[in-house]
């Protein structure tokens, strides 16, 4: 076959031009997965360190609330990104429980405590809270007022509420009523 040779040649060079894209392709590879790599190892990093920062917050502003101590716990710490997260708290006087054991109150101090650590890691100009006191006792609404008044220098509240400790500790209020004929009045 005289043709052998000239068909020798062109599948060497066929096979030369698809080992190169084979070596191009190879080293395009590892760089992804180096890259897939270094991006899940700064995902769990920012992860952590809000974790962490968050954590803080919520010890201190549990603390605050309600005299006593509570923290937040991976259910994975070995991989965080792939387990949930438990609140735990311990209010003052009490054992701890977990969040679905507790009365409305201490669930609402609970709730706003993480509310309030995440609100400090992460500001936002403004927040709206609607009867976030509903299931308060006195003291509590009091202590809630206080932690509001003291965030209000970093942030704007807009807080609707019954009681009276949150309405007096308002550097504003504005009553709504129902007036005559089912029609709201400003007061």
């Amino acid at each position: 076959n005289m043709l052998a040779l000239e068909e020798l040649e062109q599948l060497e060079t066929r096979l030369n031009e698809l080992v190169q894209r084979l070596e191009v392709l190879t080293e395009e590879r590892t760089e992804l997965l180096l890259r897939v790599e270094n991006v899940a190892t700064l995902r769990q990093e920012a992860f952590m360190e809000a974790f962490k920062a968050v954590d803080t917050h919520f010890r201190e502003i549990f603390a605050r609330l309600s005299d006593g101590d509570g923290h937040l716990q991976l259910d994975n710490s070995e991989d965080p990104l792939e387990g949930g997260l438990t609140l735990v708290a311990h209010p003052k006087g009490k054992a701890v429980r977990r969040l679905a054991a507790m009365s409305g109150g201490e669930k609402s101090l609970t709730a706003l405590s993480f509310l309030f650590a995440l609100q400090r890691f992460r500001p936002s100009p403004f927040y709206a809270l609607d009867e976030v006191d509903s299931f308060l006792d006195g003291v509590n609404v009091e202590r809630l007022s206080s932690l509001i008044a003291s965030q209000s220098e970093q942030a704007q509240f807009l807080v609707v509420s019954h009681r009276r400790p949150m309405i007096g500790a308002a550097s504003r209020t504005i009553g709504v009523t129902q007036a005559r004929g089912s029609h709201t009045q400003v007061v």
